[in-house]
């Protein structure tokens, strides 16, 4: 068999992931972290990959600010906190412009036709009516649901019959939660509800509004202020195709919760609900009080995590999680 390392042609490079890294330059980043600095050939040695090949990763992480060179063919990782950070802000400064470019075409299309640009515009007042809109959008849902959730919360915990049925059609949930909802105790249930679901579920530090996406169509969003909740209801296609992409760009940036494993070692629910409230930034006494355990007990469970991983500190028990699908 050809080696590609060592052959004329190479494979295509893979598109990147969650890190903006392909996954050769991520696979050897994450190696890089779990030691404190690395030689070339203890990389290359370590990744089963020539001593060229390590060497033109290694410079690729340097350009894109994920290593340091500390010495000739010595390097050290830059923690995913520093070089993550600010590009994570980046993005959430491109996303407020997405925003304001939202509010502006739904302020104009508000002005105009009711029908204008191929989609109906229709305000609902009122928490009982806003529930029963978006039930029933939910219910004609084909394909895809995409929901921003953040206080305040006029949603009840979901149905479990219509979540249920459309789970069975494959209908495809992506819930990103304000971090925010983590620290009121109301919403305790709905977070845990979708953990337990089944449900793609992601922590972000701020959400811009709250919306409801169906099937990349047909758009759900708040109106801020008034006394009473009040939201719009549109299928435009340039309102809703924006909707999509604030949506996206904000899924991309944002922490996610974990589930057990489906295969190797697995970690049991209330461990992976843990685990998702760390990696979502809490401190080890706001995952006791949400859980209603005692802080020690969420140190032990912490250490036992780790033990299990075999990593040394948090933020290996993070990369841990995802390599090993703790975190989806």
């Amino acid at each position: 068999m050809t080696d590609p390392e060592h052959s004329g042609t190479r494979p295509a490079r893979q598109p990147p992931g969650a890190t903006g890294l392909d996954p050769e330059s991520e696979a050897l980043y994450r190696l890089l972290l779990t030691r404190s600095e690395a030689t070339v050939a203890q990389l290359a040695a370590d990744a089963s990959h020539s001593v060229d090949r390590v060497r033109t990763v290694l410079a690729h992480l340097v350009d894109e600010g994920f290593a340091t060179m500390v010495a000739d063919s010595r390097f050290r990782a830059v923690g995913p906190d520093a070089v993550l950070g600010g590009r994570i802000a980046s993005q959430l400064g491109e996303v407020l412009g997405e925003y304001e470019a939202l509010r502006e075409l739904l302020n104009l299309h508000r002005a105009g036709p009711a029908d204008a640009g191929g989609g109906q515009w229709e305000v609902v007042t009122g928490a009982t009516a806003i529930r029963s809109r978006i039930r029933q959008l939910k219910a004609a849902a084909e394909r895809s649901l995409c929901t921003f959730v953040r206080p305040p919360m006029v949603l009840p915990v979901p149905e479990d019959e219509l979540h249920q049925d459309l789970q069975a059609r494959g209908v495809v949930h992506r819930i990103l939660f304000d971090r925010a909802v983590l620290d009121i105790d109301p919403y305790a249930d709905y977070v845990r509800h979708a953990l337990e679901s089944g449900d793609e579920v992601r922590f972000a530090k701020r959400l811009p509004l709250k919306v409801l996406i169906v099937d990349d169509r047909t758009i759900v969003m708040e109106e801020p202020g008034g006394d009473r909740p009040r939201a719009i209801v549109t299928g435009n296609r340039s309102v809703a195709g924006l909707a999509a992409t604030l949506f996206e760009q904000l899924w991309t940036a944002g922490i996610p919760a974990t589930t057990a494993s489906e295969g190797g070692v697995r970690i049991d629910e209330d461990d992976a609900v843990l685990l998702g409230l760390l990696i979502a930034g809490l401190t080890d006494q706001s995952i006791a009080s949400k859980l209603g355990i005692g802080l020690r007990t969420v140190q032990r469970r912490v250490r036992e995590l780790m033990d299990l991983a075999d990593v040394d500190t948090r933020i290996q028990l993070g990369w841990h999680a995802a390599k090993n699908g703790w975190v989806p």
